[in-house]
């Protein structure tokens, strides 16, 4: 899977823009605020139809723009062609179009185009809290099935409608069979997001070490799986009614759900020790980019088609051997890597792009 163009329109700091992509490495380079990030942005955008750093849809908008915003991306898989356009307008309405047809649902967009996105603020997946490494699960397995898009959906819905029920009718005797209305589907959308984030990373483990260990030259072993709380993966959903029931008084005492799996982790170690709370900022930073590769190969696996890796900023975050154990392990990815300036040979052919004021332009 390749982006072989991308067309921007009042997209942050873009009045227009309109650029080819090949396989291979891509690096792009500028002064720093040159717009190097909201170029790999709009790509993620395209893919997963939200922003990694904006919260509002209308942020995205160039300032001075008089309309909306619009990011359109054309595709090419292995056997198909695919072409994505979102349109935010002035009143951050978004709007999404996929290959020349509206989608209806959000979970339509997802797997058009793949990427795995990796830069320096991503160490917060190891060292932050356990919500950063959820979300890591959830946008990858969002990407490689619909279902669990929906299902992931349905479930954070279910969420915020048994919080609400727990603080309007507290101490009401009616409270429980109210719970009885969402908790039997609460369970079956839990046990499924379960699941498949304990199998994906069973999946992900072994790959991520090997990862892990040509990025620190063997001294290091790699070791993740899945933290669910008093839930046994051979029998989630009859652990899952226990559980809940157990923690009823607490959850009415507290006002919010307890158990579920906006509750779970990733417990994340090197050579046995948890680096979530005692590793140094390089083993962090070690630990997420091999699992960053490591993700590239689930979707091989799972899609039979390769994502577009977008590396924002990460050379200077990295020593020498990692960045050489980095472009080693890129070969048949697109990779689209930003810095101020290239000032390491990477060993192989690939195409730079230098951006000065507000234009791409090819080398």
């Amino acid at each position: 899977m390749i982006v072989t163009r991308l067309t921007l329109k009042d997209f942050l700091s873009y009045p227009s823009e309109d650029v080819s992509f090949s396989d291979g490495i891509h690096v792009i380079t500028g002064e720093n605020a040159a717009g190097k990030t909201n170029l790999v942005e709009s790509l993620y955008f395209a893919s997963l139809g939200r922003s990694y750093r904006h919260n509002k849809d209308k942020e995205l908008i160039r300032w001075d723009a008089e309309g909306g915003a619009k990011v359109s991306v054309s595709v090419q898989k292995k056997y198909s062609k695919h072409h994505i356009d979102i349109y935010v307008n002035p009143q951050g309405r978004k709007s999404i179009l996929v290959d020349g047809l509206p989608l209806q649902k959000m979970g339509e967009l997802m797997g058009v185009l793949n990427v795995v996105f990796f830069s320096p603020d991503e160490i917060s997946l190891v060292k932050e809290s356990p919500a950063y490494r959820r979300r890591f699960l959830d946008i990858s397995l969002c990407q490689q099935s619909k279902t669990y898009f929906y299902t992931l959906q349905r479930y954070n819905k279910l969420l915020v409608q048994r919080n609400v029920m727990l603080k309007t009718n507290k101490g009401r005797p009616s409270l429980q069979d109210m719970l009885s209305l969402v908790d039997a589907d609460f369970v079956r959308c839990a046990s499924f997001i379960i699941q498949e984030r304990a199998k994906f990373l069973a999946k992900l483990a072994p790959y991520a070490a090997m990862r892990h260990e040509m990025l620190t030259s063997g001294k290091e072993t790699l070791r993740i799986h899945y933290e669910t709380e008093e839930v046994h993966l051979e029998n989630i959903a009859e652990d899952l009614k226990r559980r809940m029931q157990e923690s009823l008084a607490k959850d009415c005492k507290l006002d919010y759900t307890t158990v579920g799996p906006h509750r779970d982790d990733i417990k994340i170690a090197a050579n046995g020790v948890d680096i979530r709370n005692f590793g140094s900022q390089g083993q962090q930073r070690s630990a997420v980019l091999s699992l960053k590769l490591a993700e590239i190969e689930l979707f091989k696996e799972k899609t039979g088609e390769t994502p577009v890796l977008l590396l924002d900023d990460v050379l200077s975050e990295l020593d020498d051997t990692r960045k050489d154990a980095l472009f080693q392990s890129l070969d048949g990815i697109q990779t689209m890597v930003t810095c101020t300036e290239l000032t390491r040979n990477l060993g192989k052919h690939y195409k730079k792009y230098t951006i000065k004021d507000r234009k791409v332009l090819t080398e």
